[in-house]
């Protein structure tokens, strides 16, 4: 409970001076909720048992992005969960239609990948 608090006090610190956005929150759910809150992710699933990660598009077009986290499916991310509450999604997400955007999302941000299509790499959610 007590390393959480540093983590708090720098992200807070690091908004106020670099302009930096906020990381998103992280939910635990058993069921994806019809509306999905902006620079949110849910974790889908019962338990430790994760089925889908999804969240809507950091881009601003309002999409949702689902991500399956099943293993034996294609295509497959996995999540990992860091002790300070952030999560981190693995591979990059790559929408290949709609606005194209293109992202990795580690430690519970959104960094922009060159090919994104504002044309700038650090592009901010």
């Amino acid at each position: 409970m007590f390393m959480k608090w540093p983590n708090y006090i720098w992200s807070w610190f690091r908004s106020l001076f670099y302009n930096q956005p906020k990381p998103y929150d992280t939910v635990h759910v058993e069921e994806l909720p019809d509306r999905l809150r902006e620079r949110t992710v849910y974790l889908v699933g019962e338990g430790k048992h994760l089925w889908v990660a999804a969240m809507t598009c950091p881009c601003g077009c309002n999409e949702t992005i689902q991500l399956n986290l099943l293993a034996g499916r294609r295509p497959k991310w996995s999540v990992s969960e860091m002790p300070n509450y952030t999560v981190s999604l693995h591979p990059s997400v790559w929408r290949k239609s709609g606005c194209k955007s293109h992202f990795f999302f580690r430690n519970s941000e959104v960094i922009w990948c060159n090919d994104h299509p504002s044309g700038d790499a650090s592009h901010a959610a």
